[in-house]
């Protein structure tokens, strides 16, 4: 009798187990990152990186595999997307910047200056 009910234990604990360890969709991705919007003037370094400086003056480095931002150099825009963590400034010895993951490029009102 102390079997059954023991596996019937056993068997409970280990659902709630895996069931607590599913990842949340919320904001669509897995690890609880918030998706935020950034808007600037998106221009190309000499290095041909992408740059966005925000109205918080963070200097940021878009990137995408699937969105094509170079139809958009030059404009402004407000880019949907995460950043990455940002450089300690201790381990950087120019100005920090901070890759940022773009998801979604809207146009934005305002002008770029040349």
């Amino acid at each position: 009798m102390k079997l059954p009910i023991l596996l019937c234990m056993l068997v409970l604990l280990c659902f709630a187990t895996v069931s607590g360890q599913q990842p949340s969709e919320e904001n669509g991705n897995r690890v609880g990152h918030r998706d935020l919007a950034i808007t600037g003037c998106l221009t190309k370094n000499v290095h041909k990186e992408y740059e966005l400086v925000d109205k918080d003056g963070i200097d940021n480095l878009p990137y995408s595999a699937n969105i094509d931002l170079d139809k958009y150099v030059g404009q402004a825009v407000t880019l949907v997307g995460r950043r990455a963590a940002s450089p300690s400034a201790e381990t950087n010895a120019g100005p920090v910047k901070t890759h940022f993951l773009v998801t979604k490029v809207e146009s934005a009102s305002g002008q770029c200056r040349q």
